[in-house]
């Protein structure tokens, strides 16, 4: 069984760093799990669900070291597209935030860059 039906297995055996970095991917999206299984089109809605996972991540380190915020915060966000060397990579923003130094979000900045 799989990630999206649930039946993913979970194990702390690596065998090398590539087998370290699949078992974190796989642990990020399996609360999206049955997200994917219902996409119209899985492989096109697999960056989204990722990115949506890392997002949370994001926002716990920063309100976790919001202590240490100067000045601010700006955070760009997204999904990067690698390509082949031939072709450009690409990366499409989906947030661009403005922290001021409490942590919070004071301004959206997504709309001056798309």
């Amino acid at each position: 069984k799989g990630i999206t039906d649930g039946g993913a297995k979970i194990t702390t055996k690596l065998q090398s760093f590539s087998d370290f970095q699949q078992g974190a991917v796989q642990e990020l999206i399996l609360p999206f799990g049955k997200r994917l299984g219902e996409a119209e089109n899985r492989m096109k809605e697999l960056p989204y669900a990722l990115y949506d996972s890392q997002d949370i991540l994001v926002r716990d380190i920063i309100n976790t070291g919001k202590g240490g915020i100067k000045k601010g915060l700006a955070l760009l966000g997204g999904i990067q597209i690698n390509t082949g060397p031939d072709t450009l990579d690409y990366f499409h923003p989906l947030r661009f935030d403005l922290y001021d130094e409490n942590g919070k979000v004071v301004d959206d900045l997504l709309p001056l860059i798309v």
